[in-house]
């Protein structure tokens, strides 16, 4: 009974093909940008939803300011002017006494969280090579933002092993080079920083959990490397504003008005030689900025949607309206054959479907044919990358593994993180506005990071 109705539907449509074309054609429009903001949306919510491998939650970033050389207030002496390093190890140890104080840590220029500031490298194992980020970083680096090891473990072990003067590789990379994190653990990695012609052999003292750069982009590659307090205290009072500071706050003691509180308690205490407190931020408000332009698109998919939904609504209601008066008259002779309204009005209904479902048909076809990637069966696996068919169309497009202008950042796919001869750098493609912001912000912290006696 329901093959005989579903036939007779079909059959009633193509009788009348001529002129249901037309609306096929409307509806098979409609649904390809349809198609494509709802792929879109889903896979930002896939990765929106995974773990990021760090926690801001109650983290601060306490930024200092220096005064200039200019300044009456400049203190020329040598223990501050040439030694400043040893004036904000001093504000360090300070903060790291203040009792709604849980931890504290510091970075280099080339790694903020949500701030765009990378160094790169190269990792190298055999015939395996893949592009990545390289992170200097204080050991307690990993308390303050809550990284666990791979395994789940406490920070606690990673900072042993960066004091170890050990490498520590994310997830990502133990996984790629070694197969999974406990073989990773002990054993060498050859790695290539942006900026040096040689790779340079590392032991791998622990594996932090899988990270990502922000909400919408994949896994990285990174290595965390120490920073030497020692040579931090040789160096000058320019090291304030060079390096990041960040702390973790008790959670009991965080809150709406914590930065402002903070700020006035401290601000005495937080002045040593020519090295000042500038500001306190917390790290959401560095988020919230970061994640702006992807909220953006979210909310132009979500109005792109809602517009193609309405004109699909406008088009196929006037569309069924007109051609439910040029048949009048076969409306009339079903009723007069004993049909209902009810009955008619989803026949219509059904005739309406049909098109629709025969309208996305082609499409959904084609999309999930490997040979419309290019024939590369790695590119049809959905949940193997994560990426559903538009966005891996949108990925062989662009040709090299990225989105339209890296706008989304999605990451390299496996086996294609050196496709572009080198181009691409673990998600960060130098195209497009946003990326040629970082090239600003990556030019700057790299020639800040050159003045570093640690990368010597």
């Amino acid at each position: 009974m329901v093959d005989a109705m579903y036939k007779m539907i079909l059959k009633q449509l193509w009788n009348e093909r001529k002129g249901n074309l037309f609306i096929w054609l409307e509806m098979l429009v409609v649904s390809i940008f349809l198609w494509y903001a709802a792929d879109a949306l889903f896979v930002m919510y896939r990765l929106y939803s995974q773990p990021l491998g760090f926690n801001i939650e109650h983290t601060y970033h306490v930024s200092f300011g220096v005064i200039p050389e200019e300044s009456p207030d400049y203190d020329t002496t040598s223990v501050h002017s040439e030694r400043g390093g040893g004036d904000y190890l001093t504000l360090m140890d300070r903060i790291r006494r203040n009792p709604s104080v849980e931890s504290i840590c510091f970075t280099t220029g080339v790694h903020f969280h949500y701030r765009g500031s990378n160094q790169y490298a190269t990792f190298r194992k055999d015939s395996l090579i893949r592009n990545g980020f390289v992170r200097f970083v204080s050991p307690t680096y990993f308390e303050v933002f809550g990284v666990k090891t791979a395994e789940g473990g406490s920070p606690s072990e990673l900072v042993d092993a960066l004091r170890d003067n050990q490498v520590v590789v994310t997830g990502r990379v133990a996984d790629d080079f070694f197969g999974n994190p406990a073989a990773a653990v002990r054993q060498e990695i050859y790695i290539t920083d942006q900026g040096s012609r040689d790779s340079v052999a590392y032991r791998i003292g622990g594996v932090c959990e899988k990270q990502r750069y922000c909400e919408f982009t994949g896994y990285d590659y990174a290595y965390y490397k120490l920073v030497d307090e020692n040579k931090v205290a040789e160096e000058g009072d320019w090291v304030g504003e060079g390096l990041n500071t960040f702390i973790r706050v008790k959670p009991g003691a965080d809150g709406a008005a914590f930065a402002t509180n903070f700020r006035k308690e401290m601000e005495q205490q937080l002045r040593v030689g020519n090295i000042y407190l500038k500001d306190v931020f917390p790290m959401s408000h560095y988020r919230d900025q970061f994640l702006e332009r992807w909220l953006d698109q979210v909310r132009l998919y979500v109005a792109g949607i809602a517009f193609f939904l309405l004109n699909v609504l406008l088009g196929v209601v006037g569309t069924f309206w007109y051609r439910t008066q040029q048949r009048s008259a076969e409306i009339g002779l079903r009723m007069a054959m004993g049909a209902t309204r009810k009955g008619i009005f989803w026949q219509l209904v059904k005739e309406g479907l049909a098109l629709l479902t025969i309208a996305f048909i082609p499409l959904y076809r084609h999309l999930r044919q490997p040979a419309a990637y290019g024939g590369d069966a790695r590119l049809g696996d959905t949940a193997r990358h994560g990426l559903t068919p538009v966005v891996r169309l949108r990925l062989l497009v662009c040709g090299d593994g990225r989105d339209d202008c890296r706008g989304n950042q999605f990451s390299v796919l496996p086996g294609h993180a050196d496709a572009s001869g080198g181009r691409l750098a673990a998600g960060m493609i130098r195209h497009g506005h946003l990326c040629s912001g970082m090239n600003r912000l990556f030019d700057n912290g790299q020639c800040f990071f050159r003045k570093m006696p640690w990368n010597q």
